[in-house]
């Protein structure tokens, strides 16, 4: 993905600048600013979408504490390629089998998801960056991806719809109690935690892994809506990207 612009409606407010730290930048460093255009959000319900999501698949049951320090450890650890070797959603079935960390670190979030982590994320294409202002944001996002089941059969978090090249997906925050942004109302526990909008192309490219390659699609051009499953099972729509 090579940039986020508008398409429906008014744009997303800009991520707030006095969110309370994770408590990582004592320890953790490199974050830096922009001020890009965010993406759009409309008022709108797509077909077929509804108002409830079935809720994520259990997942083991982790201390966020122990989460947070494998996190803090990983990127201690990996500091190589100008810290590209921090993305654990790159790494190879060959590189994971030598690289246990990065292994639990997947399994943080369920069957047909993988984790968005701010402090070891990345964009690629263009100007390649760090998930910028990590610190401003939830420890762990979980997001769908492309896994067919059968001919144009998705799964209940993530479809596409061929004749649009649009994607539908679902995401949700690892750690709902310790989220920044837990007090604020819908999609603000994302949007308002964003760090910079920037980083909602770090979201899109993980829920359209490695260009749906997996599920024998192209969707380097495709149009992307994410929804935001909030810890009640409702459903918030976050945000369009053309």
């Amino acid at each position: 993905m090579t940039g986020i612009r508008p398409e429906y409606g008014r744009a997303m407010s800009p991520a707030s600048k006095a969110v309370t730290a994770l408590g990582l930048c004592v320890a953790l460093a490199g974050c830096t600013a922009s001020s890009p255009e965010g993406p759009s959000k409309t008022t709108g319900r797509p077909p077929a979408i509804r108002a409830t999501a079935q809720a994520p698949e259990p997942v083991p049951s982790v201390p966020f504490e122990q989460v947070r320090d494998q996190i803090l450890a990983y990127r201690k650890a990996h500091g190589a390629n100008g810290g590209k070797d921090w993305d654990v959603n790159t790494k190879t079935a060959g590189q994971l089998t030598s690289d246990p960390a990065a292994r639990q670190l997947l399994a943080l979030c369920g069957k047909d998801q993988r984790p968005v982590i701010p402090w070891l994320a990345w964009e690629y294409g263009g100007n390649d960056h760090q998930w910028i202002h990590p610190e401003k944001s939830a420890l762990v996002y979980c997001v769908y991806t492309p896994v067919r089941k059968s001919t144009d059969d998705w799964s209940e978090h993530w479809k596409y719809d061929k004749g649009k090249n649009h994607v539908i997906a679902d995401i949700y925050v690892r750690f709902p109690e310790q989220n920044p942004c837990r007090d604020k109302q819908g999609s603000e526990q994302v949007d308002a935690c964003i760090g910079d909008h920037t980083n909602y192309e770090i979201l899109v490219d993980t829920v359209n892994l490695d260009d749906g390659h997996a599920a024998k699609l192209e969707l380097a051009e495709a149009s992307t809506t994410l929804w935001l499953i909030l810890p009640n099972n409702a459903r918030d729509l976050l945000a369009n990207f053309d």
